[in-house]
């Protein structure tokens, strides 16, 4: 077993294990990318299903209601014909933002 010998609460003397990941760095380094990978899926994942949540509200939405809030019709048309990784509420907010700058001038 490897590994260094530490003292446990009652006093005894015992060997601790190390990790897979303390004997070869470079399996660490591996996993450790695997789980960087598997969290970006998943926040892709999780971003695409706001994204579509979002829309589909915005969607239902009359065109008065989206005037208010500083959107027209085109603009959903629009973020939705984003690429799928592409993040469809900073386009909204840009166009809104465009809009209320236009009013000001």
């Amino acid at each position: 077993m490897t590994g260094t010998m530490i003292r446990n609460s009652g006093g005894a003397t015992v060997a601790a294990r190390q990790s897979a990941g303390d004997r070869d760095p470079v399996l660490h380094r591996a996993w450790a990318a695997a789980a960087a990978g598997v969290a970006k899926l998943a926040a892709g994942v999780s971003r695409a299903a706001i994204n579509a949540r979002i829309l589909r509200q915005l969607g239902a939405m009359s065109e008065r209601e989206l005037k208010d809030i500083g959107l027209v019709r085109q603009d959903l048309h629009d973020a939705a014909a984003l690429r799928q990784d592409d993040d469809s509420t900073t386009l909204l907010l840009a166009r809104r933002e465009e809009r209320k700058a236009a009013r000001r001038a």
